[in-house]
């Protein structure tokens, strides 16, 4: 019988566990809980005429492509993009294309600055990247403290997971998994009966539901060197299989993540497509709250309460933005407790900047 653990918030269908505090604690130092959400994949143009070769995001080690983008052509991003969006506690505006930035003047900035202070007012810290994905522009804010990642995290292993090992043919979105660990909090594994699942549902449930029972039984099963490759190629080295499941990661992380997601996600294969379409569709997602009535998101939140087990809270969201302005990359992490069921719905202090950050993108990154 699979074993079964409760960590985090209570949902509506939680029982009590026979656990006890000590195992719990031990549980709790490494499991936890995030939420997430994503959108339906986007069309793509054609043309009578030849197309033009697509740009496709280069490794970690690679540097920002040299050539100017031309308004047939977008450009490539490394893991360096995201070097100059500012790590302190300034808002400023860089070009991922020659390292360049500035900070805003109080006039651009009055909107973000407001939405963050009330992040501060309610007792927190937040952090942002947004990058533009054809003009190369960004915007920063206290890029480079770390922050409990919580759920985001799913996004870029489940990626790993497509591009890797069932595109490389590794794996097989049909293989069967085994049921044979438990984990409450976000999800819907964790309450049905049925013991085993295929590749492909556990996938799913991961990224729609943020199902944290289906995140352990794939890191459980594929977790390893392939994975820690892939994630210190991204530039996230703090996150290979050695340091646990959920690591803490800033808001540089979480973009430089999304950097190698759109990259997959720009491939158009059938496991880019079958990604963005979870990413399209998820449960919970800040992003699509705030900006889906204009846009289409493909995201992955994380949210967290705190607990004494360590600085848990998280109230997070990442992923890529297309809407009337063009497209860009959103990274936003914080320590803002998260739970509407248990707390106060905190969801506006993460939303509120989501609409700030979207109104400077169209203001001052577009073209």
């Amino acid at each position: 019988m699979a074993k079964q653990i409760y960590v985090g918030h209570k949902p509506r269908w939680y029982e009590s566990l026979p656990v006890s505090p000590a195992v719990l604690a031990v549980v709790l130092a490494v499991l936890v809980i995030g939420g997430g959400v994503w959108a339906l994949s986007g069309l793509f143009a054609s043309s009578g005429e030849p197309a033009e070769p697509e740009a496709e995001l280069g490794d970690a080690t690679e540097a920002v492509v040299d050539m100017p983008p031309t308004e047939h052509s977008d450009p490539v991003f490394s893991a360096t993009a995201v070097d100059a969006a500012s790590g302190d506690y300034e808002i400023n505006l860089f070009s991922a294309l020659d390292g360049t930035s500035e900070i805003l003047e109080e006039s651009q900035a009055a909107e973000i600055q407001e939405a963050i202070e009330n992040f501060a007012t309610s007792g927190y810290q937040t952090g942002f990247v947004v990058l533009d994905l054809h003009t190369g522009k960004g915007i920063g804010y206290n890029a480079d403290e770390e922050f409990f990642c919580a759920s985001t995290i799913k996004a870029p292993f489940v990626t790993f997971l497509w591009q890797e090992l069932i595109d490389s043919g590794k794996a097989d979105p049909a293989d069967r998994l085994e049921k044979d660990i438990v984990i409450g909090g976000t999800g819907v594994m964790a309450s049905e009966t049925k013991q085993e699942y295929s590749l492909e549902e556990v996938i799913a449930d991961t990224i729609v539901y943020s199902d944290n029972t289906g995140y352990a039984v794939l890191r459980e099963n594929y977790e390893g060197s392939d994975w820690d490759e892939w994630t210190i190629a991204a530039g996230i080295p703090q996150a290979v299989s050695a340091e646990g499941w959920y690591p803490f990661c800033s808001a540089k992380d979480l973009a430089r993540y999304w950097i190698a997601i759109d990259s997959y996600l720009d491939t158009e294969s059938e496991g880019a497509t079958s990604v963005k379409n979870l990413f399209g569709t998820t449960e919970i997602s800040f992003l699509r709250t705030a900006l889906g009535s204009h846009s289409e998101v493909y995201a992955k939140a994380g949210f967290e309460v705190d607990s004494e087990n360590g600085d848990l809270g998280a109230m997070n969201d990442a992923g890529i933005v297309s809407g009337p302005s063009g497209d860009y990359l959103v990274a936003i992490v914080s320590n803002a407790d998260y739970d509407p069921d248990w707390l106060a719905d905190t969801s506006s202090l993460i939303t509120d900047l989501i609409t700030a950050l979207d109104s400077a993108h169209t203001d001052l990154l577009a073209e």
